[in-house]
């Protein structure tokens, strides 16, 4: 089930006190460190057990000698804790999609007046170190469009790459594209050489490409297209 952002704000921390304390914990200490009232964590609590998210027990406090009565301790289920490690994930993989992004198109702006020796060699060197299938994907297209560059095929309206760049966004067109590009960049003498047996970046890419959600689909085919502007203003 899906959450909304206050209940995993409640189960964020929740799943921190857990971890502090290691051991289930009573609905107060959750209402204490959120600040809100013990009827508000309570009700939380039992929300978020309805989704799975929360199992419930009850003990006898261990500092009350007899029969003494029950509390109900909450404790997070495998489920919750699935879920956070996903986010964390997502998170990482966001982080690193904007510092990679960042960095292609600072790169390509400063580099202008040169052919982006540098910059190829750079790509070439992270992609094996990429996080994630989308980062990867971007810094293989931005090296293939740098060598298309280099074999002096201008990024204008005739030009083949800068057709498939305007094509509609779905997976099959920014295959075509890869493979398009891959075709004439390899014209280049260094391109080629530093790629050298390129079976493997274009099985990677094509692994990766299928993992992409349809937002991260976007997220590519937009950078395509700045890398691609930004080149066709190289003299």
């Amino acid at each position: 089930m899906e959450l909304t952002s206050r209940q995993k704000a409640f189960l964020g921390k929740m799943l921190d006190l857990y971890h502090e304390m290691g051991e289930a914990l009573h609905y107060s200490v959750l209402a204490k460190s959120l600040g809100v009232s013990r009827s508000t964590a309570y009700d939380m609590l039992r929300l978020l057990e309805g989704k799975g998210m929360v199992s419930s027990e009850y003990a006898t406090p261990k500092d009350v000698p007899g029969p003494g009565r029950s509390n109900i301790l909450f404790f997070p289920t495998t489920k919750a804790r699935e879920l956070f490690s996903r986010l964390a994930g997502d998170a990482a993989e966001q982080k690193e999609w904007e510092e990679v992004k960042a960095h292609i198109l600072a790169s390509l702006r400063r580099g202008k007046a040169s052919d982006y020796d540098d910059l190829l060699r750079e790509l070439l060197n992270r992609m094996p170190r990429a996080r994630s299938p989308l980062a990867y994907c971007a810094e293989l297209l931005t090296v293939l469009l740098i060598g298309v560059r280099r074999v002096k095929h201008k990024f204008g309206q005739r030009n083949p790459i800068a057709k498939l760049v305007e094509t509609p966004v779905t997976k099959l067109n920014m295959s075509i594209l890869a493979g398009a590009a891959l075709g004439l960049a390899l014209a280049d003498r260094l391109t080629r050489r530093l790629l050298g047996s390129f079976d493997e970046y274009a099985r990677r890419y094509e692994e990766s490409l299928d993992k992409l959600s349809t937002e991260n689909l976007g997220a590519l085919h937009e950078l395509t297209r700045e890398v691609a502007d930004t080149l066709a203003t190289v003299s």
